[in-house]
């Protein structure tokens, strides 16, 4: 789940009073991810410095960790060191009746203090250091950031590891950050942030009794279900020294790199559970419908995709994502989606699609990094409209996501978008964290050089006639799922089963060639029966 608007972890800044603790509060939209982390920080700091839980005792040693990979990228220029500790688990990892316990563990990690420091003694620690550390937690990946100046590094140093290899974990910690996360699930994701919603319901219809089938924050039997000793164990189990990779970047001194690892190793639990083989996607045919009814909502949100076997390792990925680049590249004008959506006829603020799944980095307009997974998934987000435009948007999209499927990208816009994307991706790599995360993203696929390299060197050599084969071979418009927010369900559903036109007026001037593709797109055959469009209400989605 997308994580800046709500406040984590604890970061502080030299330059202003920035600092933040734990979340549970939606909030405005922020300037940068630090500035996310400040608003609430002091009524929810009050809250922590009364629930000081008790130390537990240490893991007892075990045998060695079989493995733990370390990526370091040292940058004598740099003033700061980044440090990125990401596990191979995830939400999938949730054992069942205890989702959301992967985001619980790796939660009570950062936010619940250390054997010597409760949760506010830690953040009164940090605050002279104008450090930052946060958490995150995907289906697959979970992964810790820390970043210090370099001249504060000795100093910082033995708190980031004491809260990485002796946290606290204690009972009171755990009550209060549940109460939290069953807040991120209800208030947040289920109550405010339809997009979300949206994107999570398409993932949890996609991936029907998969463990990919609920979003990372878990569901709220999970939550319910949840205990602390049961988190501990998790912990122990999967955030271990064997399903590390660690990463430090930035203007370390000589020898830390090697210090970290033998610490992380030393200190990290060492019985890490075997990783359970992932299944594969339950298969389905045709178009199938799931309709999450808010009553008295004002917009309606829609989600559109279906599993892919290409990852980054495949030999179609740079092709497809080229591809993917001009059908709908995220809050960028080239993409198909966004002018005939957005640009042409002004129904919503932004049309996307992705050839992976796209979780995007605070408020930046790139992608996360350290959210990767074994299992894809292609997808398109529309963002929320008007309810009584939906269902000409729904026909729309499809309509372009078929053409797309048949033919691909236009040769005669190749060029363009080829020229486009060779400059957009280098953006991808602007930061010393976001470097960092690629390539530790590149060792989770396996790539024996680093994937943003390959792209460059794949793209300028690639044709149209690559680029229609590699998305005929990837996608399909036959078998697809559609998650839609909207606030009359049944209503809905039976007027897209009904396959009736459904003509589109405007309030303002549209151009004759406009209004002639609008005749045909009204008329659209969305091919989707009754049968194949489920509604539930909203109180029920992700409820167990």
């Amino acid at each position: 789940m997308r994580r800046e608007p709500r406040v984590s972890g604890f970061g502080f800044r030299v330059s202003g009073f920035e600092f933040a603790v734990c979340a549970s509060s939606k909030l405005p939209t922020p300037n940068s991810e630090l500035e996310t982390r400040n608003r609430s920080a002091w009524p929810i700091l009050l809250c922590a410095l009364a629930v000081a839980g008790c130390p537990r005792p240490p893991d007892p040693p075990g045998p060695p960790p079989a493995s733990m990979a370390f990526v370091p990228m040292p940058s004598e220029a740099s003033p700061s060191v980044t440090i990125r500790v990401a596990f191979d688990a995830g939400s999938a990892d949730d054992p069942a009746g205890l989702e959301g316990i992967a985001q619980m563990a790796v939660r009570l990690v950062v936010e619940g203090g250390t054997e010597t420091m409760s949760y506010p003694e830690l953040v009164r620690r940090l605050f002279p250091l104008a450090a930052e550390m946060d958490w995150q937690a995907d289906r697959d990946q979970t992964v810790v950031v820390a970043r210090v100046h370099r001249d504060l590094l000795e100093e910082f140093y033995p708190v980031f590891l004491e809260v990485l290899t002796r946290p606290r974990m204690a009972a009171a910690d755990f009550e209060r950050l549940r109460a939290a996360s069953i807040s991120e699930l209800e208030a947040d994701l289920k109550a405010s942030d339809d997009e979300e919603l949206g994107k999570e319901a398409l993932q949890a219809f996609i991936y029907e009794g998969h463990p990919y089938g609920h979003p990372p924050v878990g569901t709220r039997a999970g939550l319910d279900a949840m205990t602390v000793e049961a988190v501990r164990a998790h912990r122990a189990r999967t955030l271990c020294a064997g399903r590390a990779t660690v990463g430090v970047a930035g203007g370390y001194p000589e020898r830390f790199a090697e210090r970290l690892e033998a610490d992380l190793r030393a200190g990290l639990p060492r019985e890490c559970a075997a990783r359970a083989p992932l299944p594969p996607p339950p298969a389905f045919e045709g178009r199938r419908v799931l309709i999450v009814e808010k009553p008295g909502n004002r917009a309606t949100a829609i989600s559109i995709g279906f599993p892919i076997d290409v990852r980054r390792d495949h030999p179609d990925y740079p092709a497809l994502a080229l591809a993917t680049v001009w059908f709908g590249q995220h809050r960028q004008f080239v993409g198909r989606l966004m002018r005939e959506i957005r640009e042409e006829r002004g129904f919503n603020y932004g049309d996307y699609a992705y050839c992976e799944h796209f979780r995007q980095a605070g408020r930046t307009r790139f992608p996360e990094v350290n959210v990767s997974r074994r299992r894809q998934m292609f997808s398109i987000w529309i963002r929320p409209l008007r309810p009584d435009h939906a269902r000409f948007v729904l026909r729309l999209a499809m309509r372009e996501h078929e053409r797309f499927v048949t033919a691909g990208l236009p040769p005669e816009e190749l060029d363009a978008v080829r020229t486009f994307a060779l400059g957009y991706f280098n953006l991808y790599r602007q930061t010393e964290s976001r470097r960092l995360g690629f390539a530790i993203d590149d060792r989770f696929h396996g790539l024996d050089r680093p994937f943003l390299d390959g792209l460059m060197d794949a793209w300028p050599s690639v044709t149209a006639d690559q680029v229609r084969s590699a998305v005929a071979r990837a996608l399909t418009a036959d078998h697809v799922k559609i998650a839609i927010v909207a606030p009359d369900g049944e209503a809905l559903a039976d007027e897209i089963a009904s396959d009736s036109p459904s003509p589109m007026t405007y309030e303002t001037p549209k151009a004759p060639e406009i209004l002639a593709e609008d005749a045909e797109i009204e008329a659209y055959p969305l091919r989707i029966p009754r049968d194949a469009i489920r509604v539930i209400p909203v109180a029920e989605i992700f409820a167990r």
